[in-house]
């Protein structure tokens, strides 16, 4: 099995592509949530769930210039998340064909309504009538963070509801690992002034510029590579998506980089993990102060 040779990107709101890819993988019973969450998070379209005799199967579609190795996705899952050689087996790593790109993702793709405000959308769709107040365009395969999955959405909602009890908007915010920049977005769309838009990975920065550009948010949104020197600043306000072992790690960076009197909103861990997190950041001097749980997923507010 072996990846072909991916041929130029797409102009960014432009989804034109002529291949994708497909990848079909076995899961154990109880990796299937986080395993998709990982599809997602390095780049994939939309995930398919099949139940076969053998139980159950994920298929992964990917854009034709995947970011990282789609062969090695399912060793790296294993080994960093799982601790589980076989939580995950890949069956079948295909390279298809696709004449109309666009009307085949479609059905991936609609608009996603957030909260009481906000909608997530692609460009191709930006002409659609809609009631809500905030809209987000993203272009789907940048960096992780579409809406659909329901660790973002649930991020959106509790910046919403945050940003909604400030009786003044914060003038800055740090998003700390900013995947498509959805966040980031999302925070200035709802009256924050402008946001850092943290990236662990410096490849992703150019998915939060190109995004930003799609909303015309560029002047307001500052990306920026993750060094020792981003935390010696702090804000009144600073949101993650990541998983837990990413937050885990990143706990001390996080604790510092948020204000006196500040909030801190954490999201893409698992509603039976709220607690450990919860232990990990009041050691840290932060309260628990909401919570928003659905489908197994939560995010958390801390205050200091």
């Amino acid at each position: 099995m072996s990846e072909k040779p991916s041929g130029p990107k797409d102009t960014p709101g432009s989804p034109s592509h002529s291949h994708y890819w497909t990848l079909q993988c076995q899961v154990e019973s109880g990796w299937e949530e986080l395993w998709e969450w990982y599809c997602f998070e390095h780049g994939a379209l939309g995930t398919e769930q099949r139940s076969a005799p053998e139980g159950f199967q994920s298929v992964a579609y990917f854009p034709e210039d995947p970011s990282i190795s789609l062969k090695n996705l399912h060793q790296q899952f294993n080994a960093s998340i799982a601790g589980n050689l076989e939580a995950v087996r890949i069956h079948a790593l295909n390279f298809r064909e696709e004449e109309d790109w666009q009307s085949n993702w479609k059905p991936f793709f609609k608009p996603v309504q957030i909260g009481n405000t906000l909608e997530v959308l692609p460009p191709w769709l930006s002409s659609t009538e809609s009631s809500r107040k905030n809209r987000i365009l993203i272009d789907p395969g940048q960096g992780f963070g579409t809406g659909h999955h329901t660790s973002t959405a649930l991020a959106l909602e509790l910046l919403e509801q945050c940003l909604e009890s400030c009786p003044v908007k914060p003038h800055w915010m740090l998003d700390f690992g900013s995947g498509s920049g959805i966040l980031s977005i999302g925070a200035c769309l709802m009256g924050c002034e402008k946001c850092i838009a943290l990236e662990l990975e410096g490849d992703a920065l150019k998915d939060v510029i190109s995004n930003s550009e799609l909303n015309q948010l560029q002047h307001r949104i500052m990306p920026l590579r993750a060094d020792k020197n981003c935390f010696q600043k702090t804000f009144p306000l600073v949101i993650s998506n990541m998983l837990l072992s990413e937050l885990k790690q990143s706990s001390t960076d996080l604790a510092s980089s948020v204000a006196e009197e500040g909030r801190l909103l954490l999201s893409g861990i698992l509603e039976n993990q709220v607690s450990e997190l919860e232990r990990i950041f009041t050691v840290l001097g932060f309260v628990p102060s909401n919570k928003i749980t659905r489908d197994s997923w939560s995010a958390l507010e801390l205050s200091r």
